[in-house]
């Protein structure tokens, strides 16, 4: 097998060396393209390093300075390979680290800095050329960056709630509340939602931080990350849910009390909910098939990614690999509506959030949506809405902008 060029292209990926070890722990080749790399300033620790080697993992390891180092087993030639070392990024860290290593503050700020996925990913493709049984990113991480003693407090720790709320008598919130908060979410059901939210049980929210501002923004992100899966589930395209939860995430972040935190999460939960209803409404067609339906997904979400654009059926249609008569024959009959009638209605949208919620101006607004000119964004605009755009910025603009 010839492995020259792979190794090549890892030592240049992180512009370090690579090192090859017979069984006996003796280097066989050095592989390293910079002239100001001597892998030997750090040979101290060679022995150590390549003790830790596993023929199921690629294992990775860093000395107190966050020089670190990926080594690989290759059973059947008795081989080591060790790639490094690199700088890991501040914060960063391996679940293994060694006493020594290179002091020489020269010597360490001229190492290529990475974050420990970086190196974990070059090692795993050198792993993986040595092994029938591929090894995916998620298991290497768990082996070299979940320390063991973590994994024991949090099974201690399991047992310790179990213990203390059978001793107490506490309970979580009954899973079936969930199941109708959720569900009323997927249906585009507001006022189901409302009353499984007034529902009255004895449970409780769970703890899931030590500060009741921190477990509240924990709790509002678990109920943004359920609400926006369940909107998905809803017929909401993944690109929207997943920025609304983006925006709803981090302003819980940057809230101030618990009960802020929560409420954020609880909005979430009713725009989601608001956004399936919408689109529950705007259905009026019968069910077509689900590759039709695959194929209306598609087409939406090519509309929600070029609304900054021109768009035309044959684009999409091009795009979707189908004629366009038979795709606007399609949206018409899943959708109750013409293609361009909702391509239209989208950019519309997206004009009237502009309008409340940005500084940009009208003809600004224009060229962005892909509109001709102002005065064909304003007249689709008062025929849609009833007013003109200075008409909708003056009743419903936000004031942070300079509009009323």
């Amino acid at each position: 097998m010839n492995y020259e060029y792979l190794l090549e292209y890892l030592s240049r990926n992180l512009h370090t060396a690579i090192q090859i070890f017979t069984e006996d722990k003796q280097c066989s080749k050095t592989i390293c393209l910079r002239a100001d790399l001597n892998p030997t300033d750090w040979e101290e620790l060679l022995p150590r390093l390549l003790s830790f080697a596993s023929p199921d993992y690629p294992v990775l390891l860093a000395d107190r300075h966050q020089a670190a180092w990926a080594v690989i087993s290759h059973g059947e030639l008795n081989q080591f390979f060790l790639l490094g070392p690199v700088l890991l990024i501040s914060g960063d860290a391996c679940r293994r680290t060694l006493p020594g290593g290179c002091y020489d503050e020269e010597k360490l700020r001229s190492l290529h800095q990475c974050s420990t996925s970086d190196l974990l990913q070059d090692a795993l493709l050198l792993h993986n050329l040595f092994h029938e049984k591929s090894l995916t990113a998620e298991e290497a991480s768990e082996a070299n960056c979940l320390n063991e003693d973590i994994k024991y407090a949090v099974q201690k720790y399991f047992m310790d709630i179990i213990f203390q709320n059978q001793e107490y008598g506490i309970t979580h919130n009954p899973y079936d509340q969930e199941i109708r908060e959720v569900a009323s979410i997927r249906s585009g059901d507001p006022e189901q939602l409302k009353k499984s939210w007034a529902e009255d049980y004895i449970g409780k929210l769970g703890v899931v931080a030590k500060t009741p501002l921190r477990n509240n923004q924990n709790l509002g992100i678990i109920l943004v990350t359920l609400a926006s899966r369940a909107a998905m589930e809803g017929g909401v395209m993944p690109e929207l849910a997943y920025s609304l939860s983006d925006s709803y995430i981090n302003k819980i972040e940057e809230a101030t009390t618990p009960m802020e935190a929560l409420s954020l999460g609880r909005e979430a939960e009713y725009q989601y909910t608001a956004l399936v209803q919408e689109i529950k409404k705007e259905r009026a067609a019968p069910e077509i098939s689900r590759t039709a339906n695959s194929k209306i997904s598609q087409c939406k979400d090519y509309i929600f990614s070029h609304l900054h654009e021109k768009i035309s059926a044959s684009d999409i249609a091009k795009k979707l690999y189908l004629n366009p008569c038979y795709l606007s024959d399609l949206f018409r009959r899943a959708e109750g509506i013409t293609l361009t009638e909702y391509i239209l209605q989208e950019k519309l949208k997206l004009a009237k959030n502009m309008l409340i919620y940005s500084p940009y101006s009208y003809n600004e607004i224009a060229n962005y949506l892909g509109f001709s000119s102002q005065s064909h964004l304003g007249a689709k605009f008062k025929k849609n809405t009833g007013m003109t755009l200075h008409q909708y910025r003056e009743k419903y603009g936000k004031k942070e902008f300079g509009h009323p």
